[in-house]
């Protein structure tokens, strides 16, 4: 079974992590060795890469700068809901701190964190946990102060204020730099404990959030799981099995069908899965919603022909299947994502001022522009 941590991420945390890299006198090429990476892909704004290189980056940092500088505190406070695109914006714009955190914890694989936090409320205090159980032991400690650092970050940007801390656990001994840790979260550390743990008093959690919008936060929620689903989507075994069901989108297969396609039982398929954090069910209704938004937005097809192809009996069953999805009718979908078509050319009367005024110019130029000009396609949005 993978790790929780074992999830694609954009690559603006190494990104992140190679500016850090430079600032210590490192080359981009000295960061990213053996990541399979260059400098220039750097700069694209959506490319993804593997948790495994962004660990390797770590690893190429820890080997030329040592263990004997805070670089995970460093790196952590370089990060900013910005860095995190429609994640970031769920955080500010969330109604309280808690929503925030809450939101947080729920879609944190649209992130770089590899920690697993969790939060766990003891009488007046609120723990925010921090598991790092399942980490490379190499890189345990960069990734622990990171992950706590970039939260600290986090919390400074969405609310601007020194939050008052009532603990700061961390499981592993005390570092070289440890005088750092008090210097940053205002409060000393405790080294060797159970949990690695950051607590604040309970009732700060209700604290109105100074860019906290209700409807900006539940669109922003949507976004973030519509996200999530397609990268889900896109990888691993869900990956594969989306690809599949594409191709045999007028009679998607079974899961055991699926199942013996892949070499498995039908029980391993659906433990692979749920470690994925999805199920074949999820996954069927996943590609036929893509499929039908599709559809809708960039075709004439009826709507019958459009619950055909996804293997519907029944033009009512696709369209209750489509609102729940939507909360609109096929319909009404298609009325709100559709473009009107540009007028022909011959609609378009321009002033007689403007005929009058214009400079004169090859007169066959306007039937070799009229020729050449073509209808606009719709592209898919």
């Amino acid at each position: 079974m993978a790790a929780h941590w074992d999830f694609p991420r954009n690559i603006a945390s190494l990104r992140i992590l190679a500016g850090l890299g430079r600032e210590h006198g490192l080359s981009d090429a000295a960061c990213l060795a053996d990541t399979g990476l260059d400098a220039a892909e750097l700069l694209v704004p959506d490319r993804m890469v593997e948790a495994a290189q962004e660990l390797q980056v770590i690893r190429n940092l820890i080997r030329h700068l040592g263990r004997e500088r805070p670089l995970g505190l460093e790196a952590g406070m370089r990060y900013h809901p910005t860095t995190f695109g429609i994640w970031g914006f769920a955080l500010q714009s969330s109604p309280t701190a808690r929503d925030a955190v809450e939101v947080g914890i729920r879609y944190v694989r649209l992130t770089s964190a590899f920690c697993n936090p969790r939060i766990v409320e003891a009488g007046s205090e609120a723990m925010l946990i921090t598991d790092d159980h399942d980490l490379p032991e190499d890189v345990r400690e960069f990734l622990v102060e990171r992950d706590g650092a970039m939260i600290l970050s986090l919390q400074r940007d969405v609310l601007p204020m020194r939050l008052p801390l009532t603990r700061l656990d961390l499981r592993q001994p005390a570092p070289p730099y440890a005088a750092h840790f008090e210097a940053l979260f205002g409060i000393p550390a405790r080294f060797g404990q159970p949990h690695n743990a950051i607590g604040i008093n309970s009732a700060l959690g209700d604290m109105r959030l100074p860019q906290g919008d209700f409807s900006a936060f539940r669109l922003m929620e949507a976004e973030c799981q519509r996200l999530l689903e397609s990268r889900q989507l896109r990888t691993g075994l869900a990956g594969r099995l989306r690809d599949a069901l594409l191709r045999q989108s007028r009679q998607m297969p079974g899961m055991n069908e699926m199942a013996q396609e892949e070499g498995i039982t039908a029980r391993t398929l659906r433990r692979r899965l749920a470690s994925e954090g999805t199920d074949y069910e999820t996954l069927v209704s996943e590609v036929r919603r893509l499929l039908a938004e599709e559809l809708l937005k960039t075709t004439d097809l009826s709507i019958e022909d459009i619950a055909e192809r996804l293997g519907y009996s029944e033009q009512s069953c696709f369209t209750r299947a489509f609102r729940r999805w939507s909360g609109q009718s096929p319909r009404q979908y298609r009325a709100a994502h559709s473009h009107p078509a540009p007028p022909p050319a011959h609609a378009v009367a321009l002033p007689a001022r403007a005929v009058e005024s214009r400079p004169t110019e090859n007169p066959d130029a306007g039937k070799s522009r009229n020729k050449l000009r073509t209808p606009l396609t719709r592209s898919p949005s």
